[in-house]
């Protein structure tokens, strides 16, 4: 260890000699400023520092700090002076009756604690030291605490090394302390006579103010931890979620409070009680926690106390090693907050299954059909046919029937948005975009993650937001606008369009790649006029929302329903519920809609039957072609299942293997 003594051996023989060449070197240099090389290095740079600042022969006036500086300093220090004391006991227990004194000063050299004999402590206060001296460099000369204060680093001065004559009787060690950061906190050091100095003084010095260094270090570490504890627990309180801790002894260590809410439990009575204890967990939660296996969002129920609470739970673990578990965290969601939040973010539902899609007619059964074989696969599925047909309601129906009916059912209505804002729409943003958003929002494939994207219109479509569908289509990734991270997405992919889909591409108005992959599985709903035995299952469905919706009863008059089977109904399914909700709010003495409550274009209808061009002005195939590609899609569906693919078809099994040799067909090419 370092030290402003230096004393070398092959000079001086004995201490005693190194003393008296030391106070002859400073006579000299008190006298005429001469410098002997005798004079350790750190000690003469101190020396020269002090010349001219304090008188070596006159007695030291200490410099007190003032009352209020002093209370300000100690209220500062009140840690260091917390943990230092018990260190300068024990010092002291080792030391004592010796004439020594343990001194703790803070950072510039102001006394703050003193322990050690009472003979010495009393010397020191007729000098005018005692707590609130300072005892720096510049105000008292050649010292050991002025030189650790200056030079940042454990010393010792002993007899003439001192500036000042007063102190050449006394000998000291010091040692500085430094926090986590290297910023000073103080100096603690010893002072004793001269003669009674020994020379592992400044190890133990050293070592007392390492160990105040690590307690105090120990202290901010625990202090901080303390701090960190308290954020997280306040934190989790704050969380909408409820958040259930326990230990791998099953004992529950925390409970935020929304679980207290969500379980009517106080988090005061939770906390230290086992597992079971106050409530009962499901019994798939106690058999995942058993197995290790991590849940997210599994519907499940507590009983508290003869009450049940049904919510979402999530179940995770927190390890110290890979083989030894720490915490056990369960996470619950409200049910109704969970679904509430899903509402507002995707904005609608699919409610409508195959069973609500009205008709009777032969292309209604095929429809259906062809829906329940092509619903359970994950390709896209475009829908055409008129406005009015019921796309958007069959959309729903196909939705409910695959394997993600309980996902989302996200609409994009690609017709009634501006061009503009089709691609910050369908892409989403992030937060301060140009500085246009205050928050981001997400992409509509986002919303409607593992469940349905239903594009209204497809058609309506920019080229622009065409490219960025193909791309999620083909890539399974969207990328927000204002965003560098791609995230990835998969939904199932239905549009519907009521145009000419074959002239848009010709006119380079649709992208063919896009149509294509739209149009992995196609189905046409037929207009009504198509289809007349369905115009009265159509009316009397309607009519019987309206009855529900209005509270009495609401039905047609014969001649009325004469009338619709001879009407064109250009505006199919949709017209037919205008007509119908405009004359269902007319009628409400009787309920029964006659001809004077419908209008007249449709009651005129006879003078002009039916003289709608269809739908799509394209060549189409022969019935048996199409029977054929109908047969040949089926059996991929069901991978060459003859008995499946009958069911399916609606047709037996004898008929089937006929239309199968007819076609030349073999099902086992399928399997």
């Amino acid at each position: 260890m370092e030290s402003a003594r230096t004393i070398q051996p092959n000079v001086f023989d004995k201490p005693e000699d190194y003393q008296r060449a030391i106070v002859e070197a400073w006579k000299r240099f008190t006298t005429d400023q001469h410098m002997d090389a005798i004079v350790p290095p750190l000690i003469a740079a101190s020396w020269r520092r002090s010349w001219g600042r304090v008188n070596p022969d006159k007695t030291v006036e200490f410099t007190h700090m003032a009352r209020e500086h002093l209370l300000a300093s100690q209220t500062a220090s009140f840690d260091l002076m917390a943990i230092a004391r018990p260190v300068m006991e024990d010092i002291y227990q080792c030391v004592q009756k010796s004439g020594t004194v343990i001194i703790l000063t803070n950072s510039v050299g102001c006394i703050l604690d003193l322990v050690g004999d009472e003979d010495v402590i009393k010397i020191m206060s007729g000098w005018g030291c005692e707590v609130g001296s300072i005892v720096s460099e510049g105000l008292i000369g050649t010292t050991s605490f002025g030189l650790a204060l200056t030079e940042r680093m454990p010393v010792q001065v002993a007899g003439a090394e001192h500036f000042v004559k007063q102190f050449h009787n006394s000998a000291g060690a010091t040692a500085p302390m430094f926090d986590i950061s290297g910023r000073l906190l103080g100096l603690l050091g010893l002072v004793m006579p001269a003669d009674r100095y020994h020379v592992h003084s400044l190890g133990l010095v050293a070592a007392a103010a390492r160990a105040v260094e690590n307690q105090h270090q120990s202290d901010l570490l625990m202090a901080e931890q303390n701090s960190q504890l308290a954020q997280l627990n306040t934190i989790l309180s704050t969380i909408s979620d409820g958040i259930l801790v326990w230990n791998t002894d099953h004992m529950l260590v925390h409970a935020n409070h929304a679980a207290s809410q969500m379980l009517g439990i106080q988090a005061q009575s939770l906390v230290g009680k086992p597992a079971g204890a106050l409530f009962s967990l499901p019994a798939f939660l106690e058999e995942s926690i058993l197995q290790r296996k991590p849940l997210t969002d599994m519907e499940g129920a507590f009983n508290v106390r003869e009450r049940t609470v049904n919510c979402l739970i999530s179940l995770d673990f927190v390890f110290q090693s890979p083989d030894k578990l720490q915490w056990i965290i369960v996470t619950l969601r409200s049910e109704k907050k969970v679904r509430k939040l899903i509402q507002q973010q995707v904005g609608a539902t699919a409610a409508l299954t195959l069973d609500d899609i009205p008709g009777d007619a032969p292309q209604m059964q095929h429809v259906r059909n062809f829906v329940r074989s092509a619903a359970g696969a994950q390709a896209s599925i475009l829908i055409r046919g008129e406005v009015g047909t019921g796309k958007n309601a069959l959309a729903s129906a196909i939705h409910n029937a695959g394997p993600w009916h309980d996902g989302p059912f996200v609409i994009f209505a690609s017709s009634s948005m501006p061009n503009e804002l089709v691609i910050s729409d369908l892409l989403g943003y992030d937060e301060s975009v140009e500085n246009k958003h205050v928050s981001g929002r997400p992409s509509k494939f986002e919303l409607a993650q593992g469940g349905t994207l239903f594009f209204q219109d497809v058609d309506a479509l920019p080229l622009e937001a065409q490219a960025v569908l193909i791309n999620a289509l083909e890539i399974g990734v969207v990328q927000r606008l204002g965003s560098r991270r791609a995230v990835e997405v998969e939904a199932r992919i239905i549009a519907s369009t009521s145009a000419n889909m074959e002239v848009l591409i010709a006119q380079g108005a649709f992208r063919p790649d896009l149509y294509y992959r739209l149009s992995t599985f196609t189905v046409t709903l037929p207009p009504l006029r198509e289809r007349p035995r369905d115009i009265p299952v159509v009316a009397n469905r309607i009519l019987s929302r309206f009855t529900r919706q209005l509270g009495y009863q609401v039905s047609l008059a014969p001649e009325v329903m004469d009338v619709f089977k001879k009407y064109a109904w250009p505006g199919n399914i949709r017209e037919m519920e205008a007509v119908l909700g405009r004359a269902a709010t007319q009628v409400t003495d009787t309920g029964v809609i006659g001809l004077a409550h419908i209008p007249s274009n449709v009651r005129l209808m006879e003078a002009n039957p039916r003289t709608l061009k269809p739908f799509l002005q394209v060549k189409v195939s022969s019935l048996s072609e199409m029977e054929r590609e109908t047969i040949l899609l089926v059996a991929q569906m069901q991978r060459g299942n003859v008995s499946r693919m009958a069911q399916v078809l609606d047709i037996s099994r004898t008929t089937l293997w006929r239309k199968l040799k007819d076609y030349g067909i073999d099902p086992n090419e399928y399997r």
